[in-house]
């Protein structure tokens, strides 16, 4: 066999942000410039697609040797699960499109073209590369960057930020979804090479297999290619590696693959900006929230917010299930809970403050060291700063005596008990509707009614009325000025 490279999987992409528009009192729009991320190793080592503007995939069909072949029919459903702009509401019964999906949750300040290549035929089984202990996406990437068939410009035309490498890559195989090995499974990882502007390199890929284009019923299924999308663009995954403390419920494109994507994560895609309010000039105001779905409006909650995506903080939408949410509501997908079905006010838990970790060989991981404001210019080896909450306990970074409690983003529900802790999925009980309140010092989801950092939350809310377009809240602070 044909000597391969050797490959490693890393890290996550960290934007920051600022308050913006309100109803009755906010402060100006600040962009916070104490919290910069942008120059650390860590977001240059991640390399993650840019949220912004149009961007390119290059979708690569891989056929191993001995396995199946891709139909014609594979090859339309691929392109149409990337590509096609309309793709939801064309004949048949299909999913939104990553393109369609993107376009839409950003409101329009996200978009991809690209193309999807003639299959990629690898001389080499599966029982071959899993005897040589290969990194499976590896295998493909180093045979097609070794092909004649492939000039320099063209990989040059998937480099858009002349970085050196190509900006994404997409490898769809066409072997069965399976625990065979524990390759076939869809994942967005790292390659460990380096730059090279002359023909530039693969470095965040895709890895996924065609039978996750024909799910839940849907003839054309992009569910899990467009939460994967997420991962190119940065984004963690919310939903917890041991299947229970369901942190966001299900409801969420990071989290069970359905749904928009929630305002945190449009916040870190820098998509949208909160509406803040001064609550030491009014301690109580009534406000009109308007749907989240095609305005990207939320409210962020805490008197001593520091005007950045890394803070602890509440954020309240408006949930309705139109737009992004409309087709989960109507169509239970796969083994994942169904979408709210009504309307009604979501309310998270954020904690997004960023910890400072080092490297322990003996424990050949990172650990956690304290939280910081801001990140130091000058580095220190084997020092790294991330978002220390996770809703992951394998990559949570928090507090040493309570590691793996703090949650990056968590649904409040509206119950007297934690449901989700034991892995059960949140309803439209969990929702806050009209004549419903909030009391954080009574909720059984935050901290005895305390901030993970100290300090009582000190916020209740009511819920006076909704409509299609909005939904009016009474908000009071009962904390001091």
């Amino acid at each position: 066999m044909k000597s391969k490279k050797s490959f490693a999987s890393i890290s996550f992409l960290f934007v920051l942000f600022s308050c913006g528009r309100s109803v009755i009192q906010s402060s100006e729009s600040i962009t916070n410039h104490n919290l910069t991320l942008e120059n650390t190793d860590e977001f240059k080592e991640a390399k993650s697609l840019s949220a912004l503007g149009t961007q390119k995939l290059l979708v690569v069909p891989v056929q191993f040797q001995g396995e199946r072949e891709f139909s014609q029919e594979d090859l339309t459903r691929i392109q149409k699960a990337f590509f096609q702009k309309d793709l939801s509401t064309s004949e048949g019964k299909n999913y939104y499109s990553v393109s369609e999906f993107y376009s839409q949750s950003s409101l329009g300040q996200l978009s991809f073209n690209g193309e999807v290549t003639d299959v990629l035929k690898v001389p080499f089984t599966v029982e071959e590369m899993t005897g040589d202990g290969n990194y499976f996406p590896g295998v493909p990437a180093q045979y097609m960057m070794d092909s004649n068939s492939y000039p320099s410009s063209y990989f040059q035309d998937y480099d858009t930020d002349k970085d050196g490498y190509v900006d994404a890559v997409v490898f769809v195989y066409s072997s069965p979804t399976s625990e065979r090995t524990g390759n076939f499974w869809a994942w967005v990882a790292n390659f460990a090479t380096d730059p090279n502007p002359s023909r530039p390199t693969f470095f965040r890929h895709m890895w996924v297999g065609i039978d996750f284009f024909h799910k839940g019923g849907y003839e054309v299924d992009a569910h899990t290619v467009i939460h994967e999308t997420g991962h190119l663009l940065g984004l963690r995954d919310y939903y917890p590696s041991d299947n229970y403390n369901l942190a966001l419920g299900g409801h969420s494109m990071m989290d069970y693959n359905i749904s928009d994507h929630d305002p945190y994560s449009k916040m870190l895609l820098s998509w949208a900006e909160p509406t803040y309010y001064d609550f030491t000039k009014h301690s109580s105001i009534t406000v009109d929230l308007p749907a989240f779905e095609g305005s990207n409006q939320f409210i962020l909650l805490n008197t001593n917010w520091n005007h950045s995506v890394m803070d602890e903080y509440l954020l309240l939408e408006y949930y309705t299930p139109t737009g992004l949410n409309e087709l989960d509501a109507k169509t239970q997908y796969d083994t994942r809970p169904q979408g709210f079905t009504e309307s009604g006010i979501k309310v998270y838990h954020v904690d997004s403050r960023i910890a400072k970790t080092h490297y322990d060989s003996r424990l050949y991981t990172t650990v956690f060291d304290e939280y910081v404001d801001e990140i130091p210019e000058t580095k220190e080896k084997d020092v790294y700063y991330v978002i220390g909450a996770s809703n992951s306990i394998e990559s949570s970074r928090t507090d040493a005596s309570r590691n793996g409690r703090y949650k990056q983003i968590a649904l409040v529900e509206n119950k007297t008990y934690n449901q989700l802790q034991s892995g059960v999925a949140a309803d439209n009980d969990s929702l806050f509707q009209v004549g419903d309140s909030f009391d954080s010092s009574k909720s059984a989801y935050l901290l005895n009614g305390k901030w993970n950092k100290g300090g009582e939350i000190s916020f209740r809310f009511h819920v006076d009325s909704m409509n299609e377009e909005h939904a009016t809240l009474s908000i009071e602070y009962q904390g001091g000025k």
